[in-house]
């Protein structure tokens, strides 16, 4: 069922009536418009700060930011710290044993077989079937995406990087 003709036109004329009341309407001022929004504490904090003293605020108002010459600050500002202390570092966990690279996977007639690098001493990847030691650990099973280790703490998983991974297709 389609719209009649009559009632397309009245849709017409009512959007263009809508279209000219809005050309012909005042332009809003952006300080009314900030006068009608809701200040929270911080923008009011904010604003008496510039009314009272507008001076540290010029550098930021005067400068360009698309300048050649403009160089990223030293220390990034993040509003809970005091001028812009640096966030504590947290320090990142250490692999507990050697670590253990997974490169890739494939399946051959004596079943699945895998490329770890996991030997320090040896430079490279080394290949690995099901039931071989890796690092102190035992492969317990190879997938099309992973392998299985083994460990007397738990079972210790590696995957394929994502670059690696084909689909079947």
């Amino acid at each position: 069922m389609s719209p009649s003709p009559r009632a397309l036109y009245a849709v017409a004329i009512g959007f263009g009536l809508a279209g000219l009341a809005l050309r012909l309407a005042p332009p809003v001022h952006p300080n009314a418009v900030a006068a009608a929004t809701p200040a929270t504490p911080a923008r009011a904090a904010v604003l008496r700060a510039l009314r009272a003293d507008p001076q540290p605020y010029a550098a930021i108002v005067s400068g360009n930011i698309f300048s050649p010459s403009r160089a990223a600050p030293t220390a990034r500002f993040t509003p809970n710290r005091p001028n812009g202390a640096p966030a504590p570092e947290k320090p990142k966990p250490k692999p507990a044993g050697p670590v253990i690279r997974l490169f890739g996977i494939t399946r051959g007639l004596n079943g699945a077989v895998a490329l770890i690098d996991a030997d320090p001493k040896i430079p490279g990847a080394e290949i690995y079937h099901v039931g071989d030691r890796v690092a102190g650990a035992t492969i317990s099973s190879i997938t099309d995406s992973t392998v299985v280790l083994a460990r007397p703490s738990g079972p210790l998983t590696l995957h394929l990087p994502l670059a690696v991974r084909k689909k079947r297709p």
